[in-house]
């Protein structure tokens, strides 16, 4: 269904428990950069083929599809807090990468970028995040009025087509013709096994947790943070976020108008723009 570039190749990786899928470039001497991708709650790692694309080609670029996510095995157990996913993808990093790396994270994977970063501050070096959950004590009451009516009816029926088209109007993207024909194909399919939605159900269930909050931390990040928003996310309220971005040493806030919770997307060129000055 998707395309990818000659020089970017799928691979497989066990480590942590997981059996890992990702995309990865290969350039073509030693890379200049390495940057770990890291996807939000439900999609996968083909969410990030406009950036392997776009990113200078002597960059070493790895996109994972999370535990139980895409074509990755699924976490260990049944538990499925951030912190275990935070784990996995931990040993992920460790394996992939022996150098420093920089991670772009985006909703619940920015989460993860954070924590990360915190785990391993001597070799995190940069720091992306776009509209990252956690960065408030708890998540938004908005957020959970969002979901509970969706992750409800996922205990009894796979989601159609047309109800993620729904959900991703209302809750993703200001404007709905970022909304592809591919993406809701490839959804349906993935919610329709019943173990699938209810490792689903759990991670949402997870991020409900107080250990799925990075705030009280945010002070000891020693990575230089670029934070991207949009003014018209329905998950995390751009204001707020622009706040606890605050207690980022150093951080830099960049919110795009006309745009919803995925900033990569909706605001791609923006943001790349961005990326590209971040970066240097």
């Amino acid at each position: 269904m998707w395309k990818l570039p000659t020089f970017v190749k799928e691979g497989q990786l066990e480590t942590g428990g997981v059996k890992f899928r990702y995309l990865e470039t290969q350039p073509a001497a030693a890379p200049t950069r390495s940057v770990l991708l890291l996807h939000g709650f439900g999609a996968r790692s083909e969410l990030w083929i406009p950036l392997l694309k776009d990113l200078p080609r002597d960059w070493q670029i790895v996109a994972p599809d999370f535990p139980g996510h895409g074509l990755s095995a699924q976490l260990p157990g049944k538990s499925r807090t951030i912190p275990d996913y935070h784990r996995a993808l931990a040993s992920f990093l460790e394996a992939k990468f022996p150098g420093k790396v920089s991670i772009v994270g985006s909703s619940m994977g920015g989460a993860l970028a954070v924590m990360l970063a915190l785990s391993h501050p001597d070799k995190v070096d940069r720091l992306v995040l776009a509209g990252a959950s956690g960065l408030t004590p708890k998540l938004p009451s908005k957020t959970v009025r969002l979901y509970f009516p969706y992750i409800l009816g996922t205990y009894f029926f796979a989601p159609s087509e047309a109800k993620f088209r729904s959900f991703l109007t209302k809750g993703v993207f200001h404007d709905p013709k970022y909304i592809e024909d591919r993406w809701l194909k490839v959804l349906a399919e993935e919610w329709k096994p019943r173990p699938r939605r209810m490792s689903y159900v759990a991670t949402a269930n997870g991020m409900r947790r107080p250990d799925a909050s990075v705030t009280a931390s945010l002070g000891k990040v020693k990575a230089p943070t670029l934070l991207l928003w949009g003014k018209n996310d329905a998950h995390f309220d751009c204001a707020e976020n622009e706040a606890a971005a605050k207690a980022i040493p150093g951080s830099r806030f960049v919110s795009f108008d006309a745009c919803g919770h995925l900033a990569l997307t909706e605001k791609y060129r923006e943001s790349l723009a961005e990326l590209r000055t971040f970066f240097g």
